[in-house]
C-alpha cells in the first residue's frame, strides 16, 4: 500500500514571538490539512518516553477486577459514566481495551457537574496505592496536552486567516470537554474475529471521522493507520517521537470543509502497541460562528452549534456506526 504525504512540521515557532516564523508554520499546516489531512508535529515539548512508560506500567498492572470496577456503563451497569472509565476487552469478541479520562477541573463543585450536564463527569481513577504515579501523571499530561493543542490551534487560526488567539476563548481549561484515551492493542495467539473492509483489508476499527476540533495522537511505532485519499486508501507513516495531528468534524463544520476531517481507519495488526489520542474539544457553551476562510470561495451557510450539543450527538453517532470501543 502506498504511503500518504504526511509532512513533519516543526511547531516550535508557535511558542515564540516571530510573526514570520509563525506564518511559515501556518502555511505548512494549511498545506497539510488541504492535502492528506494529517501532519506530524515535532519539537512539541512532551516527554513521550515517560508517557509510554507510565501507560505501559498501568496496562501491565491492572487486574480484571480493577478493569471491571472502573468500566463505563456499557460494560458495568453499576457505573453511570459513559465517557470516563475503562473500556474492556471482551474475550472471543473484542481485544482492544482502553482507559479514557476527562478534564481534571471537573470536580463536584464544577457548575456543569452540579447541573448534571451531559458529557461532564468527575474522573474515577484506579487505586492510588497500587498505581501511585498514574493519576498525578495523567492530570499533568492532560494540562500539558491542552496547552500544546491550544498552541497548535493558534497555528490553525493563522492558517485560516484569523488572529492567532481566535480559538483561545473556546478552549478554556476550566470548561474544555477534551479527553485522553489510553488505548492498548494486545498481541494474542487466539485473536477474536476481525472486521474486513470493502477492499478486503482486515480492520481493528472501521473508517471514521474524528469527533473533535483536532486530534493529537501519539502511538508506538507499529504501522496501522490508513487515510482515504482520491487515490484510494493509503498508509500513514509512523513516528516514535512526534504527534500525529488531524482535524475533526467540528473544524470541518466551522470552516465549511476547507479543513476537512480526513476519513481514516485502523488496520488489524496482531502486535502489542499503544494508541494515545488527545481529542481537543471546546467548552459546553462555546459557539464558533462558521466562516469562509481567507482565500476560499463561497458564502458561510453552516449554522452555529454549541460545542456540547455537537459532541454529544457526534459521539452517539460514532457508536451507532462503528460500535462501542
Amino acid at each position: 500500500m502506498p504511503s500518504a504525504d504526511v509532512p513533519t512540521i516543526d511547531i516550535s515557532p508557535l511558542f515564540g514571538d516571530d510573526p514570520n516564523e509563525k506564518a511559515r508554520v501556518a502555511e505548512a499546516i494549511n498545506k497539510a490539512c488541504r492535502g492528506s489531512g494529517f501532519f506530524y508535529a515535532s519539537n512539541h515539548g512532551i516527554d513521550v518516553k515517560l508517557l509510554q512508560d507510565v501507560v505501559n506500567e498501568f496496562h501491565r498492572n491492572m487486574t480484571e477486577q480493577e478493569k471491571y470496577d472502573l468500566a463505563i456503563n456499557a460494560y458495568n451497569r453499576n457505573n453511570p459514566h459513559v465517557r470516563n472509565g475503562y473500556y474492556m476487552a471482551v474475550k472471543g469478541r473484542k481485544a482492544v481495551e482502553s482507559f479514557c479520562y476527562l478534564n481534571p477541573s471537573f470536580d463536584d463543585d464544577h457548575p456543569m457537574i452540579k447541573s448534571g450536564t451531559p458529557m461532564h463527569e468527575v474522573n474515577i481513577w484506579p487505586d492510588e496505592d497500587r498505581h501511585p504515579r498514574f493519576r498525578p501523571f495523567c492530570e499533568q499530561y492532560y494540562r500539558d496536552m491542552l496547552r500544546l493543542s491550544t498552541v497548535l490551534m493558534r497555528g490553525f487560526a493563522l492558517a485560516l486567516g484569523k488572529p492567532e488567539d481566535f480559538f483561545d476563548a473556546s478552549l478554556a481549561e476550566a470548561d474544555t470537554l477534551s479527553s485522553v484515551s489510553l488505548i492498548r492493542y494486545p498481541y494474542l495467539e487466539d485473536y477474536p474475529p476481525v472486521k474486513t473492509g470493502p477492499d478486503g483489508t482486515k480492520l481493528s476499527f472501521e473508517d471514521h471521522l474524528d469527533v473533535s476540533m483536532i486530534t493529537v495522537l501519539y502511538q508506538t511505532q507499529v504501522q496501522n493507520l490508513q487515510v482515504e485519499t482520491v487515490d484510494g486508501w493509503q498508509d500513514l507513516p509512523t513516528s516514535e517521537e512526534n504527534f500525529l495531528v488531524n482535524c475533526g468534524t467540528h473544524m470541518a463544520h466551522i470552516t465549511h470543509d476547507y479543513f476537512p476531517a480526513p476519513n481514516h481507519r485502523v488496520k488489524f495488526v496482531n502486535a502489542e502497541r499503544l494508541s494515545l489520542p488527545f481529542f481537543l474539544n471546546g467548552g459546553h457553551n462555546s459557539v464558533i460562528e462558521p466562516f469562509v476562510p481567507e482565500g476560499a470561495a463561497g458564502q458561510a451557510k453552516n449554522e452555529p452549534v454549541s460545542y456540547g450539543d455537537y459532541l454529544q450527538h457526534g459521539l452517539s453517532a460514532l457508536i451507532v456506526k462503528n460500535g462501542q470501543t
